[in-house]
C-alpha cells in the first residue's frame, strides 16, 4: 500500500499534510478511469489505516 515519488505535491486525504515528491506515502483507490490518482495518505495516516485493518 505504500509507494514513493508522487510527481507533484498532494495533500493527505485524511489529515491534510502536504506529501512532496520523493516522500513515502500510502495510496488508496490508486487510479480512476482517466488514470488520475484518487486518494493519497501521508505515511502516518497510512500506518494507522493499516493497523486498523489488521
Amino acid at each position: 500500500m505504500t509507494g514513493s515519488n508522487p510527481s507533484r505535491p498532494h495533500d493527505c486525504y485524511r489529515c491534510g499534510t502536504t506529501i512532496e515528491p520523493g516522500h513515502v506515502y500510502g495510496a488508496l483507490d490508486l487510479l480512476d478511469a482517466d488514470g488520475d490518482l484518487r486518494v493519497m495518505l501521508c505515511r502516518s495516516c497510512a500506518a494507522e489505516l493499516r493497523a486498523f485493518l489488521e
